[in-house]
């Protein structure tokens, strides 16, 4: 504390805590404020007005203090006393201290507070410069402490910073808190992610589109919309796979403590997919009206077909599908969409194995499964060998690293350590989904095997959705189309190719002389399409 000066009869209070939480501890913002008042009283100072600060003492521009200097930049500051708690409050470290003190002097106002004295003898200044150093090291030594705690936390595999949508923190029964699913917004982007890794949505956009359709998904969000740089985020998110990774503290790739969304290895698959630049962008024009837009190709140019309402001239519309191009001889030239859908669906009403070739598939995918029970254990063993082989690989090059003596080594060892530890989470990741309890071949293969007897009903009773997703697991490649052939022959994906392989088989030994070429015609009449939108 200082001693009085007569002239001096006013008083502005600063008051200053470093985080929202300190507001309300002992020490907070209106214990501050009491505490200085009380001060004042007994000092007769008028207060004036009160100036206060949430953040950290390290910084000379916070706008409290800004306030407090205009004020005294545009009073007769010889009348001002400036009240501060302790000298801590003012500043934490000797820079800002010595820069605070000699701008307030400048001005010519006094510094006084109740818990130390501030003087202008050599004992004094000695006193606070003192004061200001240990507060420096103070706040250096807790910024440290805090730095090494999180970094410890990290590496046990709890994630520290902001949850990320699908999560919340709650607490943990290991001290501290640890992420958990919060629904219903985590099972709706687990089924966003699993979706794009299994080719149900075909890029971001379309995951994007998916979410926007589900009102649940922003109920435990604060966003009222999505942006796809959030997707492309999500998809790119490990803590999904429940792994975690910061590579602002060096802290590599680990096993998380939280519950994952998917898996790691279809974490993996998401990313390869990210990287692969073939995959189309999502069309904004596809709707329920015309589920074979963007996927008929003109047989003539080789450019996708669109399609369009048609209204005549009584006001009625009509549906078509046709070619747009300029240089197509088949530009402008519809097609009813009827007729084209009509043609369509007797395609796929052939893709539909008969029934004994659908029990020879189901017995072969039955004893594909056995066998592949049977050797689960073989593979179990050799992953946890390669996982202990690889763990002390990674203690191999610690060792190394920690004995290197240049910057260079050092970093060389940390990359190598870094990629041997994907290589481990991709092992582990293999060995959980292996060790894991594994269903019966009807629980496992039921839907799979629904929609391999039978697309076509998906398709008829299905969403514009399943009618794309129809197409994808069907279809290899687009439908060359034409107007006097109909729908050309199609190339079907690999489980297609296989059934009608087997039912070629079963022919062949049966009719082997009767054998016709297996290919789809379609007559479909002409049309001119007017009014085209």
């Amino acid at each position: 504390m200082s001693e009085k000066i007569n002239d001096r009869t006013k008083a502005v209070i600063y008051c200053r805590v470093s985080s929202r939480k300190q507001e309300s501890d002992g020490s907070g913002l209106s214990a501050q404020e009491s505490t200085c008042r009380d001060f004042a009283k007994q000092k007769g100072y008028e207060v004036v007005e009160v100036f206060q600060d949430v953040m950290s003492g390290k910084a000379h521009a916070r706008p409290g203090l800004q306030r407090l200097l205009d004020l005294l930049e545009s009073v007769d500051c010889r009348q001002y006393v400036v009240l501060i708690y302790d000298g801590s409050r003012l500043a934490r470290g000797i820079a800002v201290h010595t820069w605070l003190r000699a701008k307030i002097d400048s001005l010519g106002a006094a510094v006084e507070s109740p818990r130390q004295n501030f003087g202008d003898k050599a004992a004094d200044r000695l006193q606070e410069n003192v004061v200001a150093v240990v507060s420096g090291f103070e706040r250096e030594n807790i910024v440290e402490r805090a730095h090494n705690s999180s970094v410890e936390r990290l590496k046990a595999g709890f994630w520290i910073f902001q949850a990320p949508n699908g999560y919340e923190y709650e607490k943990s029964p290991y001290g501290g808190k640890i992420l958990v699913r919060k629904e219903p917004v985590a099972s709706i982007l687990s089924e966003a992610l699993q979706g794009f890794a299994d080719g149900r949505f075909q890029n971001p956009t379309e995951v994007l589109r998916f979410l926007e359709q589900k009102p649940q998904y922003f109920a435990g969000i604060k966003a009222r919309s999505v942006r796809i740089d959030s997707v492309t985020k999500a998809l790119r998110n490990v803590l999904y796979a429940g792994y975690l990774e910061y590579k602002n503290w060096n802290i590599p790739l680990a096993k998380a403590k939280h519950p994952s969304l998917i898996s790691y290895d279809t974490y993996l698959i998401i990313q390869d997919r990210l990287k692969n630049r073939g995959v189309a962008p999502a069309r904004k024009d596809i709707d329920k009206d015309f589920p074979l837009r963007g996927f008929l190709v003109c047989e003539s140019c080789g450019r996708r077909l669109t399609s369009c309402w048609s209204q005549s001239h009584t006001g009625r519309k009509y549906p078509y599908y046709f070619c747009y191009q300029r240089k197509c001889v088949e530009k402008g030239k519809s097609t009813p969409r009827a007729s084209v859908e009509e043609g369509f669906e007797a395609i796929l009403q052939n893709v539909v194995p008969d029934r004994s070739t659908f029990k020879v598939a189901q017995q072969m995918f039955r004893d594909a499964w056995e066998n592949r029970r049977q050797t689960t254990q073989a593979e179990l063993a050799s992953l946890r060998a390669q996982s202990r082989e690889t763990e002390k690989r990674i203690k191999k090059y610690l060792e190394r690293a920690v004995r290197a003596e240049d910057d260079e080594t050092v970093e060389a060892y940390e990359n190598r350590i870094s990629e041997l530890r994907r290589e481990q989470a991709k092992i582990d990741a293999e060995i959980d989904k292996l060790a894991t309890p594994a269903l019966d071949y009807d629980e496992m293969f039921e839907l799979s095997m629904r929609f391999l007897s039978n697309p076509y009903e998906i398709w008829k009773k299905g969403s514009i959705s399943l009618k794309r997703t129809v197409l994808r697991l069907v279809f290899a490649k687009p439908l060359y189309f034409s107007r006097t052939e109909g729908v050309r022959t199609p190339e079907t994906t690999i489980p297609f190719k296989a059934l009608r392989f087997l039912s070629m088989t079963e022919n062949a030994l049966v009719r082997s002389d009767e054998f016709e070429p297996y290919t789809y015609t379609v007559s479909l009449p002409l049309m001119s399409c007017r009014g085209a939108g």
